[in-house]
């Protein structure tokens, strides 16, 4: 019995990523003279607040990896509230706030003008 090329494939690809599972992606563009930024510290309670994105609408946030908006749940966390300076949340019933380290504004503007193809 032979198995469609289909199957062969998507096993394979399963294998090779389970093998590469944890490695770190490397940015083949940057300098070798480069250093790793030192990872975001985590809150007392072990949260993570890696990114705060809040446009008209719609915020959200990235907790420990993961994308949340208020209402999510991340395990034993409540995402209570997104706010620009990090996330309100609770665990075991108590109301904590976990703070983006460092935030950057980025401001992004609709409308702006597009880079054109060189000739």
């Amino acid at each position: 019995m032979r198995l469609p090329l289909r199957l062969i494939a998507i096993v394979t690809l399963a294998a090779a990523g389970a093998a590469h599972a944890g490695t770190p992606l490397v940015d083949p563009t940057r300098p070798m003279s480069a250093t790793d930024p030192a990872p975001a510290a985590a809150e007392p309670g072990g949260v993570r607040v890696q990114a705060v994105v809040i446009r008209p609408g719609s915020r959200v946030a990235v907790v420990d990896g993961r994308l949340v908006h208020a209402g999510d749940r991340i395990a034993n966390l409540l995402i209570e509230e997104v706010t620009p300076e990090g996330v309100r949340y609770s665990q075991d019933g108590h109301s904590r706030f976990a703070r983006l380290k460092c935030p950057t504004p980025l401001t992004v503007r609709r409308g702006a003008p597009r880079l054109r193809d060189p000739p």
